[in-house]
């Protein structure tokens, strides 16, 4: 009898405006990895792989860098507090992939104070032994170390702001150069690592990355003032240079794997091939011919088949060498999940940045958008509910909307922030203190001012029971006119969070702000149990199984939790299931035996998980 993680479906990278996200590459397994939120993801490249995708979840801040070694072995990552660390990944996507649970973390083998602010980029020697680690600090820009003592092997200086990227040349003897706001490149001689000198004046904005080839032969920079710049990857010698390259700033660099040219990622949405000889362009690489913000190119890298590059919407492009649009995109949340809806077999969730996807997990591991930036929400997604053949989605930006083959039909505004949204005969919409009833076309009903506030509210046939977060209680108001029912609830130990009514409509599940749930028999408010009690903080929501014998719960804890109706005693428990909490629960599948269900969570990620419910019988 165990509750048992099956498939992870990661989120996509975490941009930030005007900032580069360096996505790594490993060529002996042929995955990517970046940061999201205070994780680290590490995916194939190809989409449709069985390997699963990993989570790295150790981070206690918010992530900023993940590089490969060039072994493939391990990962340094670096996150916001300036601490970086470096782990074991050589089984996710290696031999054996698909036995190990992609839940499982991987072991941390060193971790280090590096900086005191913001690690921005990270580059391992080609003997996988050390590392240069650069960002914004205050005493310092940057630090050289090796990997398995953290004991310095150099100085990084030169610098008098923050260093954006940092590159070592993968050949003996090595060199390292470095680029900063300062508009200069740093260059290095080690190890141990010493300022060789310094270029000033062929960048005039902020640079924002650099590489040498991969045979040693160039060192490439390019930045803000849409130029780049080549030189010797030796001497760091000047030797050519192309102004206005993009008709926007350059985020990202990366070279072909026989150094024979780089390509370039910019704001103006387009990706650049050029040869390193003559620095002449040899391709232009058109994501999307609309331009906008969220079709700016922050990242790029060069995979065996593809030049992947990133979008500040998060979407990773996929091209093919020559191809001017890309073969596939894959698209996903790059935000906390903060809704979750299962409808006809398909998955529809919702993000803190208004974004909704759905998903077909028996078939598809990637998601389609509901909706564009422009007819979606434009914040944080409250609820997600089916009405008929239409999907109705309401959200902070303060508007119920409703949806048809993926487009919207019908949208009001609505006259507060709501809370929740429920269907029955009609659409039931709470806020923090009123009660809001809109027939199908959107049309007002009917509304009530609770004169108390409240934050969940389910419908038993044709009633609404509301919480009271003043009392303390569980009120009943009839769906027809909002008048007050004649049940009254006991009180509860705490403020109730979350009600969830059982599919016969005989209990409701009552959960408070600590976490422990009162299950209530509808006819009469008398008390079924109270020992559903596992979790230490809010819950954020909870399912019922269809015959209503069973509840999987999760909240702001991380736990997963089990109850039965029939044996309150037992609980089947899955501690810290998601990183920073469990926003939705949905059952895809049950019977008498076992169930599967899905999560997701304030960490971005989808799972799907299965449960053995045989002790039960």
């Amino acid at each position: 009898m165990t509750i048992t993680p099956s498939v992870l479906y990661p989120p996509q990278p975490s941009t930030t405006r005007a900032q580069t996200l360096h996505l790594s590459y490993d060529p002996i397994h042929n995955r990517i990895a970046y940061p999201n939120g205070k994780s680290i993801v590490v995916r194939l490249v190809d989409p449709e792989s069985s390997a699963p995708a990993k989570q790295f979840t150790k981070h206690i801040h918010a992530t900023t860098v993940a590089t490969f070694a060039p072994s493939g072995n391990y990962i340094a990552s670096g996150d916001e507090s300036g601490q970086v660390k470096i782990w074991d990944v050589a089984v996710v996507g290696g031999p054996g992939a698909t036995d190990v649970s992609p839940f499982e973390q991987p072991n941390i083998k060193s971790e280090f104070q590096i900086l005191s602010g913001p690690i921005k980029s990270i580059a391992w020697d080609a003997d996988s032994a050390r590392i240069i680690a650069v960002g914004q600090g205050k005493d310092k820009f940057g630090h050289c170390f090796s990997w398995d003592s953290g004991n310095s092997i150099g100085e990084i200086q030169g610098h008098s702001s923050s260093i954006n990227a940092v590159a070592i040349k993968p050949q003996r003897p090595y060199r390292a150069a470095t680029v900063s706001d300062d508009k200069a490149l740093v260059f290095f001689h080690g190890p141990p690592f010493k300022f060789e000198k310094s270029v000033r004046d062929n960048h005039t904005n902020t640079i924002r990355d650099v590489k040498f080839s991969p045979d040693g032969k160039w060192l490439v920079s390019a930045g803000s003032d849409r130029s780049i710049v080549i030189y010797d990857g030796k001497t760091a010698e000047y030797q050519n240079k192309i102004e206005n390259a993009h008709q926007g700033g350059i985020f990202s660099i990366s070279w072909f794997k026989d150094s024979s040219g780089f390509v370039t990622a910019s704001a103006d949405g387009t990706i650049k091939s050029w040869d390193a000889e003559t620095l002449k362009e040899t391709n232009t690489y058109v994501v999307n011919s609309q331009g906008g913000v969220e079709n700016q190119q922050v990242g790029v890298v060069v995979a065996n088949d593809y030049i992947i590059s990133l979008s500040f919407n998060g979407n990773l492009n996929y091209f093919e060498k020559g191809a001017a649009t890309p073969s596939k995109v894959i698209p996903g949340h790059q935000s906390a999940l903060t809704s979750l809806k299962l409808i006809d077999s398909t998955l529809y969730t919702g993000g803190s940045d208004g974004s909704l996807y759905h998903w077909n997990l028996a078939k598809d591991t990637v998601p389609t958008p509901l909706g564009d930036s422009k007819t979606g929400h434009s914040n944080y997604v409250v609820d997600i509910l089916k009405d008929g053949d239409e999907i109705v989605t309401t959200g902070w930006d303060d508007t119920l909307k409703v949806w048809k083959n993926n487009e919207v039909i019908k949208s009001v505004k609505l006259s507060g922030q709501p809370k929740q949204v429920v269907n029955g005969k009609n659409l039931v919409v709470l806020y923090e203190s009123k009660i809001q009833v809109f027939s199908s076309e959107l049309q007002e009903i009917s509304s009530v001012d609770l004169g108390f506030n409240s934050n969940s509210l389910a419908l038993v046939s044709d009633k609404v029971l509301v919480t009271n977060n003043t009392t303390n209680t569980i009120e009943e108001f009839l769906v027809d006119g909002l008048t007050k029912g004649s049940v009254k609830y006991p009180q509860l130990r705490s403020p109730p969070s979350l009600i969830r009514v059982s599919p016969d409509g005989k209990y409701a599940a009552v959960a408070d702000t600590t976490g422990k749930y009162t299950v209530y028999n509808t006819s009469d408010a008398s008390v079924v149990t109270t020992r559903w009690a596992f979790h230490t903080s809010r819950v954020y929501d909870s399912k019922w199984t269809p015959d209503s014998k069973f509840v999987i719960s999760g909240g702001l804890d991380g736990g997963l939790f089990l109850y039965s109706i029939n044996k309150p005693s037992k609980v089947l428990k899955f501690p810290l299931a998601h990183q920073t909490g469990i926003s939705g629960v949905e059952w895809t599948k049950y019977d008498e035996d076992s169930g599967e269900f899905v999560t997701v969570g304030l960490d971005g990620v989808v799972k799907t998980w299965k449960v053995d419910l045989k002790a039960y019988k």
